[in-house]
């Protein structure tokens, strides 16, 4: 894993959060989508806002190894930028006059959930929030049309798509190591938690999505189709061990459609 190459992503483009200069002026949306579009990214907000320290515990674990040398520091950096995206969330929060929250029920299973097993799980967990993150900022960019809005949605779904690059070259060594069988059950883990996450979501939030104009139904069926197209691309790298060297490219292309 290129994890250097990681960690100088990282140290830049974290601070491009931290200076983003969000656009002025009101906020315009009449209250029947400001109101639950506000209530749903105070949700991801909390979600963002997590310290890390068991998934850098469970960091520890690989770091001594040769393939995945400074693997700790780029996941140190990595929870920076997502401490970053709960910044600039608190944010866009307060600007749709909303509610800063400190605790929510489904944040709260989500965090138990991820650390329930290993590094591996873990990251499943966390894939999964970042898949459907994908999906819901590339709805908010184009269905949200307040100017701060956009523009943080556009940022923060930048930064995601490079996250599951991040994460994909990570596992597609770890998974590489998994017998046949082994592999299918991983798969098969992860999608049954990622299937079950999206429906709850889905319907956590379709208060919100329904002021956006989308059903929650075709939310979850485009949340699953993110996690197939992951999927697909792991198998193909785990396939023919197709390491990159260098940093790759972003993923889900398809994630801004709604």
């Amino acid at each position: 894993m290129n994890t250097q190459a990681w960690i100088n992503h990282f140290e830049v483009n974290t601070r491009l959060n931290d200076t983003m200069v969000l656009p002025d002026g009101p906020c315009t949306l009449p209250d029947h989508e400001r109101v639950p579009i506000a209530a749903s990214l105070a949700t991801f907000q909390l979600g963002e806002s997590g310290s890390g320290s068991r998934l850098r515990r469970y960091s520890r674990e690989v770091a001594p190894l040769e393939n995945f040398r400074g693997y700790q520091r780029a996941i140190d950096l990595f929870i920076v930028e997502e401490q970053s995206h709960s910044q600039l969330l608190a944010r866009i929060v307060q600007r749709l006059g909303g509610t800063l929250l400190e605790k929510q029920w489904t944040n709260s299973v989500f965090r138990r959930l991820r650390f329930l097993v290993n590094l591996e799980f873990a990251i499943q967990v966390l894939l999964t929030a970042e898949l459907i993150a994908e999906v819901y900022y590339g709805t908010l960019y184009l269905r949200c049309p307040d100017p701060a809005v956009r523009k943080m949605t556009q940022k923060i779904l930048r930064d995601e798509m490079k996250h599951l690059a991040f994460q994909r070259e990570f596992l597609s060594e770890r998974v590489a190591t998994f017998s046949g069988i082994g592999r299918w059950l991983w798969s098969l883990q992860f999608q049954i938690i990622h299937v079950i996450t999206t429906t709850v979501v889905a319907w956590d939030h379709r208060h919100a999505l329904r002021a956006l104009g989308v059903k929650p139904a075709d939310f979850r069926q485009r949340c699953i189709q993110a996690w197939e197209r992951w999927q697909a691309k792991l198998d193909q790298d785990v396939a023919n061990h197709d390491f990159p060297q260098s940093l790759p490219r972003a993923e889900g292309q398809n994630a801004i459609s709604a």
